[in-house]
């Protein structure tokens, strides 16, 4: 299986890697960097079974969407829109509703929904190649949760939801699910997410309006893709304590390049 990172904010070099992730914190909060480790342990999951004719493909970027799709995985047989977690504790998924297990061993509303999460980056990215008239063979949103402490009772949810000991059997079925797609339509679907584009201005008015507005329900802008995925994005809320971490990180930094002047200066 080919990996490829296309976040803005990936950089294996030395202590730039710090800026990055900094920068990758304030842009999209206190999660983003767990969302980056649940994708880093899914990735060490299925890189063994799927062979390298298969692309995944780390944060994708969709023009004007302001929040990058986590995890897009192109098969020969099909194109899957994955957001893994790594939330551990009890949960039901039952319909388009995301509940967690409380205290009293009752189920409620949990407070993000990750049914909707998952079920909008999937209307996304199929709305965006639908702008470029590009029809590719989907399947539901997929869900995954890479903890095996996380235990999840699914009555017919509106994504798949796939717990940690079903990750390599759902990957053992990708790997011998029938080719659908021609060479040159693999090449092409993964060049349009790898190169993220507008649609060319004549044909934009015509299919614009079928990202993320599938339903009535979808009458959100681009800007407002979800209410859980906004909160983090429009605004960053960070705690007392994560903010003293990212002080830390900050001065941390700075003392590297104070000590890289000092060094220069007294070689000179």
């Amino acid at each position: 299986m080919r990996t490829i990172d296309l976040s803005k904010f990936h950089d294996e070099s030395g202590s730039s890697n710090i800026l990055k992730t900094i920068q990758g914190l304030l842009s999209y909060g206190w999660s983003w960097q767990e969302n980056r480790k649940s994708q880093e342990e899914l990735v060490e999951i299925l890189e063994p079974v799927l062979g390298n004719d298969c692309v995944l493909l780390r944060d994708v970027n969709i023009p004007k969407v302001n929040r990058p799709i986590p995890v897009v995985l192109v098969t020969p047989a099909m194109l899957l829109v994955i957001n893994p977690k790594s939330q551990q504790g009890f949960f039901r998924a039952e319909g388009k509703r995301w509940e967690e297990l409380g205290r009293d061993d009752e189920y409620r509303l949990a407070q993000s929904n990750l049914i909707r999460e998952t079920w909008l980056y999937q209307k996304t990215v199929e709305g965006y190649l639908k702008q470029h008239n590009f029809s590719a063979p989907m399947d539901r949103g997929v869900m995954i949760f890479v903890s095996p402490e996380t235990v999840v009772e699914s009555i017919r949810p509106r994504v798949r939801v796939i717990q940690a000991d079903g990750i390599r059997n759902f990957a053992r079925e990708l790997a011998i699910s029938k080719p659908v797609f021609s060479d040159m339509d693999f090449r092409s679907v993964v060049k349009l997410l790898t190169e993220p584009r507008l649609p060319d201005k004549t044909k934009k008015k015509k299919v614009a309006p079928e990202l993320l507005e599938p339903e009535t329900e979808m009458d959100e802008t681009l800007a407002k893709v979800d209410e859980s995925i906004g909160k983090v994005t429009r605004k960053i809320n960070f705690s007392r304590r994560e903010w003293v971490v990212v002080s830390l990180l900050v001065l941390g930094v700075i003392i590297v390049l104070i000590a890289l002047i000092m060094l220069i200066i007294f070689t000179l």
